[in-house]
């Protein structure tokens, strides 16, 4: 996976304490997720060492009291503590971007996810005096009322056949796709779900076409074959899908990776892609449903500003949901899987 990273802080200072590039002494909280083996390792890295000036120094803790208060914060949060001066006449954005990439490096030193969400700085003589906090990709689920009378008509037609059918094909489909749904609901949390979450719709989607190797043209005329009024708007949605996972999501293509991650704009152009592959798999549900009556919520992503919602429209992937995956000629098939009307993707 690209692991696209890229997120903005917000950065609150007191201001007060930043004029005239004044030096403060005092050390950074930098607060972690406590998941997984994160506790030990944090106690690890502070039984016996500090980090100071971004170096590890030995010392002697006095006793387990003193190791649980440089590892926890007032409030409790567990938190890697880093002792040094800050220059008020640096870039405190860049200060909190060195210090991140530091606690990555420690990271990778010690086999632990060390996911950093709020970075403070202590002076000694005047306490809090900057703070950085990660902000999440926001999700947004509309309930419209159109939708809410679609979800009714679903209820009555097709509640017996989600809950009994349990050895249909979709059943893995649908498995995915809920998974990809729950994890987008935790993307705030730790770098990486939203990966996670287009997988799981990209492999919802692999299954409902029923291509044994997950095939694109395969995929295509299976989609074709099912006969929906939006057979071509689909196929070439899935076109789009397979290309961004292997572009972006499924075979660690270098470049495209940092361009994902280059800065907040291509960051959000490649995390709008989780939406195209949720609609795609949710699509692909619907038409193993009885009723066949398509439901897919409206979901937008906020990312500085809202992304709007992906509804199947060909126009959107031209617009607000395109990047380059490097596969413009997209072929179609009907439903004898006979090839019509091709598309060609423009360069965003």
């Amino acid at each position: 996976m690209s692991t696209l990273a890229y997120r903005t802080w917000d950065l609150w200072i007191n201001t007060g304490f930043f004029a005239d590039g004044q030096i403060h002494e005092g050390y950074f909280e930098c607060v972690v997720h406590d998941a997984l083996m994160v506790s030990q390792s944090i106690e690890f890295l502070a039984d016996g060492k500090e980090i100071i000036g971004r170096k590890f120094v030995d010392v002697t803790r006095a006793s387990a009291e003193s190791l649980r208060a440089s590892t926890r914060t007032q409030a409790g949060e567990l938190c890697l503590r880093m002792y040094e001066a800050l220059n008020t006449a640096e870039d405190p954005g860049n200060t909190i971007e060195a210090i991140r990439r530091f606690i990555d490096s420690i990271a990778l030193a010690v086999d632990a996810p060390l996911s950093c969400y709020s970075v403070r700085f202590i002076s000694h003589q005047y306490g809090n005096i900057l703070q950085a906090n990660r902000r999440s990709i926001g999700r947004g689920v509309g309930f419209e009322v159109e939708e809410r009378g679609i979800a009714t008509e679903k209820i009555r037609a097709d509640l017996n056949f989600y809950k009994n059918d349990t050895d249909h094909p979709a059943i893995v489909g649908r498995r995915h796709y809920m998974a990809g749904m729950q994890i987008l609901a935790m993307e705030d949390q730790v770098a990486g779900l939203l990966d996670a979450a287009f997988m799981q719709f990209y492999q919802g989607c692999e299954v409902l076409c029923r291509d044994p190797k997950g095939a694109l043209e395969a995929s295509k005329k299976y989609i074709a074959l099912q006969s929906p009024q939006d057979s071509r708007e689909l196929q070439i949605i899935a076109h789009q899908v397979w290309g961004v996972r292997h572009k972006y999501f499924g075979h660690g293509d270098v470049q495209h990776n940092l361009y994902a991650n280059k800065n907040k704009e291509q960051a959000a152009q490649v995390a709008r892609q989780v939406l195209v592959a949720r609609y795609l798999c949710r699509r692909l549900l619907d038409l193993t449903a009885p009723s066949g009556t398509v439901l897919a919520r409206e979901m937008g992503l906020f990312f500085g500003s809202y992304s709007g919602s992906f509804t199947g429209q060909v126009s959107q992937l031209l617009d607000g949901f395109n990047v380059p995956f490097g596969k413009p000629e997209c072929k179609t098939f009907d439903a004898q899987g006979v090839e019509s009307q091709p598309f060609t993707f423009p360069a965003p």
